[in-house]
């Protein structure tokens, strides 16, 4: 019997992968179905998917990054909330 080829069979590490990718875009897709009630319920739900993709798959990384790229005034609330979030975790990281 031969040994199963490794371009059919998924790892862990990538059945994870994708499991993390599904999860997003369900959350996505949740608050898309709660945007229109009251309250901000929509929007957050939507960064939490959104953050689920973006760390998971590189395709949807570089769509972002070229998207940011082209239009910087749409993205630059996202930019200065991450570039607090990152100044705070090297103070954190570097006892400050």
């Amino acid at each position: 019997m031969s040994p199963p080829d490794t371009a059919q069979t998924l790892s862990f590490a990538r059945v994870r992968q994708l499991a993390l990718i599904g999860a997003g875009c369900t959350i996505i897709l949740l608050g898309i179905l709660l945007a229109p009630l009251p309250g901000p319920g929509g929007l957050p739900v939507m960064l939490l998917g959104g953050v689920l993709v973006l760390r998971n798959s590189a395709d949807a990384r570089r769509l972002f990054v070229r998207s940011k790229r082209r239009y910087p005034r749409m993205f630059s609330p996202i930019e200065r909330i991450r570039q607090k979030l990152r100044a705070r975790r090297l103070r954190k990281m570097h006892g400050g």
